[in-house]
């Protein structure tokens, strides 16, 4: 190789190398990237070309040295990806859709609610601090106490009527909805980073026969700036305290979600399963109210009794942006001016598809001789003396198609017009007596509605929404349901979060669930045809997140409302009644102490119908200080739940329902737990020793009628989110 063609071959590769470091370090600027990129690209295939005809001029020489011509190529080829791939590496992937603010591009992770009707996503604030986490239950987290059997992933119903779920389609599944998800309350991500949540919370150190164990597992990450997918696994359970009520209670979600600039999507698989042994309760309230036993020695209803339920959902909602440009805007000299993503006129069309399973099976066995287990069924053996085995399916296949207008912008007074039309198929199968000559068989609903929303806002100031819903055809033929929706806000002088005050109607009429109107089973049997129910509920709700003060206030009026009597037979009510309901939250501090209050007051016109404890409180007091500055901190207290004394309902196990009892009342006992609980960098640690002032004043630590809550136990609970770097 002559000294010459060296000094080109050097000098080329010199110029490669600067023209490589230079694109890399001036990459990583996000002003001018593209530019720079673009230079740097060009400047690399130059040198590549004098390196390839330096290569062909130094072929004989690479030969004579044992580095082939092919050697030679591919050393420049991956010379030239490496640039490539440090580029992508250092160039920011920003976010481009426009179903959310620009604000989003600079949020490592930001969770939205879909929309399943017109695919209008709502933000949501996660709060993955020891504030959220210490509150392990659903119905600490989300209301003032509950009505449920008293361990974790049990059939629960929330003390404030107007929080408690409904599963219009199958009502069994009602008690556990706290636990789990739908394809409206499953949150979505969309994150810069790999997010993963890892928590465990129980009864770590307790004997095996009375551990309650509860896990959660949450992976999520975007794949590109657009497309995310989402893992969640919780479980809820344990052995419990009482014999013969192990639960375990899993949810399983497999997610994905899409945010183009014009097409967006959500969807995925949904898997709930519950697995509960059932007891009936105590069979003696007297041996919790005048003894110290031990929970496991207490005598129960049912021994040999076991619901399995099960539900399954594949969903999807999407849509697609097209913009109107022959009405965009012209400057002077006859340019169309370029408007944000998602401005102007626009029309949004879409889909949404759910095909749910719902399964429910109740097995038991009930000799002759157990007075006790039959008398809980009222002696009612409509099928077999001894033994139960009843089953309830239904499969749900339903389709939406809509179309939502923007008419002007996407912050405009009226922002959006939309209109639907859906159609909904049900196969239900509940036992009859002809299916004993006949075979099994289901019932068929084919149920037709089309429904109309519109909204705006102005500024940050006022947002309205409303959405109206007409059954023309099937079971549900002549229903409807009208729901409006504004918030007014304010943003004083010291009060950057703002004061935001919102009202809500909603007004329907709708036929009762085909279950309520139809049941056979072993304990249970009614052919009823109820009058369509009639619902209206105004609610007014009061932020100030800067002072830590919530408040609302709902009025309802029923008729025609069905509920489960003493026998835990459907009724319904002919005459009107009425719910007030008075909710309050203010966290108070005072120095290092925290006073977190959380009130409710409830008034039932007809406790006959709608039983309600008139006063439930949940009170956390705690001292909170840093014990290691900015890496841990500590708070030591004592959470107090307490209810007035009310005809707090029973639970039926062979139906999974609660129904009205009027043989005993319980509560004016408070249920205390001492703890303490840290937030060590992103990692939520808490240790409680629950019921800590057990038998004070008595021991009515019942959670309803013959189901109590937990005795004396130490728990444990560790929640650990952490991003990928």
């Amino acid at each position: 190789m002559t000294i010459g063609m060296t000094k080109k071959i050097l000098s080329g590769r010199k110029v490669l190398m600067i023209a490589l470091f230079a694109a890399f370090f001036m990459a990583a600027s996000s002003a001018g990237a593209q530019e720079i990129d673009s230079l740097a690209v060009a400047a690399a295939q130059a040198v590549a070309g004098q390196d390839s005809l330096a290569v062909q001029k130094a072929d004989s020489v690479a030969v004579a040295q044992q580095i082939s011509k092919k050697e030679l190529k591919r050393m420049q080829r991956d010379s030239i990806w490496n640039y490539k791939d440090s580029v992508l590496r250092n160039t920011p992937r920003l976010l481009h859709t426009y179903v959310f603010d620009d604000t989003t591009k600079y949020k490592r992770m930001f969770l939205w609610n879909a929309d399943t009707w017109f695919n209008k996503p709502v933000s949501i604030s996660p709060d993955t601090t020891y504030h959220e986490w210490f509150s392990e239950q659903p119905h600490s987290r989300n209301d003032v106490g509950a009505n449920w059997l008293g361990l974790s992933g049990s059939a629960m119903q929330y003390n404030n009527w107007f929080n408690r779920p409904d599963d219009e389609i199958f009502p069994f599944f009602d008690g556990y909805l706290p636990y789990t998800y739908t394809p409206e309350t499953l949150p979505f991500y969309n994150t810069k980073t790999p997010y993963t949540e890892m928590g465990y919370w129980g009864t770590l150190f307790a004997n095996k026969k009375l551990e309650e164990s509860n896990m959660k597992f949450l992976h999520t990450q975007n794949f590109t700036p657009s497309f995310n997918f989402n893992f969640l696994y919780r479980r809820y359970g344990g052995a419990g305290m009482l014999e013969n009520e192990k639960t375990d209670n899993r949810t399983v979600a497999i997610t994905g979600n899409y945010l183009g600039k014009r097409y967006v999507a959500q969807g995925g698989f949904i898997y709930n399963r519950i697995k509960r042994d059932e007891n009936g309760g105590v069979s003696d309230p007297s041996m919790v109210l005048d003894t110290l036993l031990d929970a496991k020695v207490i005598p129960i209803a049912l021994n040999e009794a076991h619901n399995d339920l099960k539900r399954r959902t594949f969903f999807l909602t999407h849509s697609y942006g097209i913009p109107f440009k022959f009405l965009q805007q012209k400057d002077s000299l006859g340019n169309a001016i370029e408007k944000e993503l998602g401005e102007g006129t626009m029309a949004y069309i879409g889909h949404s598809f759910d095909a749910t399973v719902y399964a429910k099976k109740y097995t038991d066995n009930i000799s002759l001789s157990d007075s006790v287990g039959r008398a809980l069924y009222h002696n009612n053996f409509f099928i077999n003396p001894t033994e139960s085995a009843d089953s309830m399916r239904v499969f749900k296949l339903e389709n939406r198609f809509f179309i939502n207008l923007q008419p002007w912008a996407k912050e405009a007074i009226i922002s959006n017009v939309s209109a639907g039309i859906g159609h909904q198929y049900l196969s239900l199968y509940g036992f009859k007596p002809d299916y004993f000559l006949q075979g099994n068989s289901n019932e068929k609903e084919n149920n037709l509605y089309m429904y109309f929303g519109a909204g705006g806002k102005l500024k940050r100031y006022f947002n309205w929404s409303g959405m109206a819903k007409y059954d023309f055809a099937g079971y549900y033929q002549n229903d409807f349901s009208v729901d409006g929706k504004m918030t007014f806000s304010s943003y004083p002088q010291k009060m950057p979060q703002g004061i935001h005050l919102t009202a809500k109607a909603h007004v329907s009429q709708q036929r009762p669930n085909y279950f309520y109107n139809n049941a056979y089973t072993n304990h249970y049997i009614w052919n009823n045809n109820f009058e369509k129910s009639t619902l209206t509920k105004i609610e007014g709700k009061l932020e100030i997140p800067d002072w830590k003060m919530e408040a609302s206030v709902g009025y309802a009026m029923l008729k025609n409302n069905t509920y489960f009597d003493s026998l835990s037979i459907v009724r319904q009510n002919t005459e009107a009644m009425n719910i007030l309901s008075a909710y309050v939250k203010k966290d108070i501090q005072l120095w290092k102490l925290h006073l977190d209050n959380k009130a409710l007051f409830q008034v039932s016109s007809d406790e006959e119908v709608v039983p309600l404890p008139t006063l439930a409180l949940d009170l956390k007091y705690y001292f909170q200080f840093a014990l290691v500055k900015n890496v841990l901190d500590v708070q030591i207290g004592a959470n107090a739940i307490f209810t007035t004394e009310y005809y707090a309902p029973g639970y039926s196990p062979a139906l999974g329902v609660f129904y009205n009892q009027k043989t005993e009342k319980i509560g004016n006992t408070p249920y205390i737990d001492a703890f303490i609980n840290m937030q060590w960098k992103r990692a939520s640690i808490f240790v409680k020793y629950i019921n800590a002032a057990q038998g004070w004043p008595d021991n009515d630590y019942f959670s309803a009628f013959r189901y109590i809550r937990s005795q004396k136990a130490l728990k444990l609970g560790i929640n650990w989110p952490f991003y990928a770097n």
